[in-house]
């Protein structure tokens, strides 16, 4: 093609548009529950512990969403990154859609589980896409460019959900204007899909869509039926929701061995590398300190504050709105470091001790109450640029580890282990708040989880 535009240009820019839907459907979940408790509406009325109870609410989604990464991943590599792309846009529209029908917490938890099932299969198709499309040497800056989506739904999610609350309110009421959120939002998810389905890529035999899609529906009602059973018994034996989320973790690993095992999706160049065991542990804290983050941050900043919500959601956006400066910076700053033979690890870990410092100092002003709002700014910004160019640069280190032909089952592998800290983050985060009062020891875990994770980056054998 003429000038600088190149055919994977195009992929980029519609699997950019894909992860914005997708984390817009899943990142609304964090401002509707902290509008649920702010304003006592919905099944958050009545909880004695509605920060712990609502981190639960979004820690389902995530189990559901880590229990489909490496199933999605083999079948991506089986039936076509695209196929798996199409399916997982689709399923999170219209389950995202049904998740604003639900009117109890029952079905709610069910609906958002489901939610992270379909999701669960975009992330190691994405990868394993960009990867293969794009050329080597611009391969971080792909991963950093696709990924600003990311940053552009979860700032979408954190500046317009409050707003969207407060007025749907005005005319229907509190107690329904919860779901607007749901309902307007996967509209435009499913016509990206569409997108997709046309634009990207060569097309998709519908024999193999249909083969694909089928197995992921079989391996997701197993794995929500043992989830939900799961999570009805922990509240049937009146366990707290931290150990809610441990139990829930508990019977994830258990299906995992059973699925891999059953039907052979293990591969063991991919689970017995050390590197790439290092790489997926190490990623644990990557997802940890995003959903706390993306989250919580809206109840921080309102807190810390006092902005209220609304006022609160403009600061709490510039952690996403960095994400979309940090995500190709950090591919161009691991570019260069491979062109200068700097080792990938030092890239990483330089950049994730940056960002642990900057979360120290938040835990330091929520602690001493402070309430310089343009200072909280900063430091959110800040660590919104330089986590999300750490990520980018962690992503493309395991990408360059991944055993040729196997990246989809790679990069599933890896966020399957890291959302062991989407997981844990909402709930455990809205447990020590409860228990606190505030939000610094919260805070401090984090910052203490950054710390260990560059440390172990640099055990990486290269």
């Amino acid at each position: 093609m003429k000038g600088s535009f190149r055919q994977y240009h195009i992929v980029w820019l519609w699997l950019f548009m894909a992860w914005m839907m997708l984390y817009i459907d899943r990142s609304i979940t964090g401002p509707v529950v902290a509008w649920m408790i702010e304003n006592n509406v919905s099944f958050l009325a009545s909880a004695p512990l509605p920060h712990a109870l609502g981190g639960i609410i979004g820690s389902m989604f995530f189990a559901g969403y880590m229990l489909t990464q490496f199933p999605a991943g083999y079948l991506g590599d089986k039936y076509g990154n695209k196929a798996m792309i199409v399916i997982s846009l689709a399923w999170s529209g219209i389950a995202t859609f049904v998740s604003g029908i639900a009117r109890d917490l029952q079905s709610f938890v069910a609906l958002r589980i489901l939610t992270g099932l379909g999701e669960g299969a975009y992330y190691s198709n994405d990868r394993a896409m960009v990867q293969v499309v794009t050329p080597i040497e611009k391969r971080g800056l792909g991963m950093g460019v696709v990924f600003v989506g990311l940053a552009a739904g979860l700032t979408i999610a954190t500046l317009f959900a409050p707003w969207l609350l407060d007025f749907a309110s005005l005319s229907i009421g509190k107690e329904a204007a919860w779901s607007v959120p749901f309902l307007v939002f996967s509209l435009p998810t499913l016509l990206v899909c569409l997108a997709v389905w046309h634009f990207v890529g060569e097309k998709v035999e519908r024999r193999a869509l249909a083969k694909a899609g089928v197995r992921l529906l079989l391996i997701s009602a197993l794995f929500l039926i043992v989830l939900m059973a799961t999570y009805s018994l922990t509240v049937d034996l009146g366990l707290g929701s931290v150990f809610q989320a441990c139990a829930v973790l508990l019977a994830a690993a258990g299906l995992l061995v059973i699925i891999y095992s059953r039907l052979r999706m293990v591969c063991g160049k991919v689970l017995h590398d050390r590197s790439l065991i290092i790489m997926y542990v190490s990623a644990i804290p990557i997802l940890y300190t995003l959903w706390f983050f993306g989250f919580w941050a809206l109840l921080v900043v309102s807190e810390a504050t006092k902005l209220g919500l609304s006022g609160a959601a403009a600061y709490a956006a510039l952690f996403g709105i960095a994400s979309g400066v940090g995500y190709p910076v950090g591919g161009k700053i691991y570019d260069a470091a491979k062109r200068n033979l700097i080792e990938p690890r030092w890239v990483y870990t330089v950049l994730c001790l940056a960002v642990a410092l900057l979360v120290f100092m938040v835990a330091f002003l929520a602690n001493i109450a402070a309430e310089n709002v343009l200072l909280f700014g900063l430091l959110i910004f800040l660590i919104g640029v330089l986590f999300a160019a750490a990520q980018t640069a962690h992503m493309t280190f395991t990408s360059d580890l991944a055993p040729p032909g196997m990246a989809g089952q790679t990069f599933g592998m890896w966020n399957l282990v890291a959302e062991v800290g989407a997981v844990i983050s909402p709930v455990l985060s809205g447990a020590l708040r409860d228990l606190t009062g505030d939000w610094t020891v919260a805070i401090i875990v984090d910052g203490l989880l950054l710390l260990i994770s560059a440390i172990m980056v640099l055990f990486v054998r290269t």
